[in-house]
C-alpha cells in the first residue's frame, strides 16, 4: 500500500505544480495588461478539521493526504508569488480564517460531500456520465459545491476583502 501512496501523492504534487505553472503564466499577462496593478493570489483552505474527527466520504488517512496536499499547494503557490513580487505579486493564505470552520469543524466553513440533481445547476440531462454522477439513485450527482467554501466559509475574512481593496500602492486599483 506505502508504494501506491507515494505514487499518488507524486501524481498529486505533478497535479499541482502544473497548476502553479499556469498559475505563473496568467499572473505574468495580467501583469503586461496592467503593470501598475498589485495583484492579489488568494490561495485555498485546508479542506479538514485538524483537530477534530468526524465521520465523511472520506476516510481520516486520505483526510491527512489531502490537507498534505492543500499544504504543499499553499507553499507553492506562495514561493510563487514571493518570485513574482516585483510585479506587484502577493498572496493571501485564507489558514487562519479558516481555523474551526473546516469540515468536521462546527461551524462547517467548507462543504463536505454535496448532492446535487442531475438538471439546471451543476450538470444537465443528456450530459456524458462521469464518476461525479450516479444514475442509479435518481439521477444524483455530486454538486460542484462539493468541497467548497459554503455561505460561513465565503464570509471569512480573505474572501470577504480580497478582490476589491481600493487603489494600490501605485493610486491603481
Amino acid at each position: 500500500m506505502l508504494p501506491a501512496v507515494l505514487t499518488q501523492n507524486t501524481s498529486m504534487k505533478a497535479d499541482i505544480d502544473n497548476a502553479v505553472a499556469g498559475t505563473r503564466t496568467v499572473l505574468e499577462q495580467i501583469h503586461v495588461d496592467a503593470p501598475k496593478a498589485t495583484i492579489s493570489l488568494m490561495g485555498y483552505p485546508l479542506l479538514f478539521s485538524r483537530t477534530v474527527q468526524c465521520t465523511t466520504l472520506v476516510s481520516a488517512s486520505q483526510r491527512v493526504i489531502l490537507n498534505g496536499m492543500a499544504e504543499y499547494f499553499e507553499d507553492e503557490q506562495r514561493e510563487l508569488a514571493l518570485s513574482m513580487s516585483a510585479d506587484n505579486v502577493q498572496y493571501r493564505s485564507p489558514q487562519s480564517a479558516f481555523e474551526g470552520k473546516r469540515i468536521c469543524d462546527s461551524p462547517e466553513g467548507i462543504n463536505g460531500a454535496v448532492a446535487g440533481p442531475n438538471g439546471d445547476g451543476d450538470f444537465h440531462h443528456g450530459d456524458t456520465n462521469t464518476q461525479l454522477c450516479w444514475w442509479l439513485t435518481g439521477d444524483t450527482c455530486f454538486s460542484r459545491e462539493s468541497y467548497h467554501p459554503n455561505k460561513t466559509g465565503t464570509r471569512a475574512r480573505p474572501y470577504r476583502r480580497g478582490a476589491h481593496r481600493g487603489p494600490g500602492p501605485h493610486g491603481h486599483a
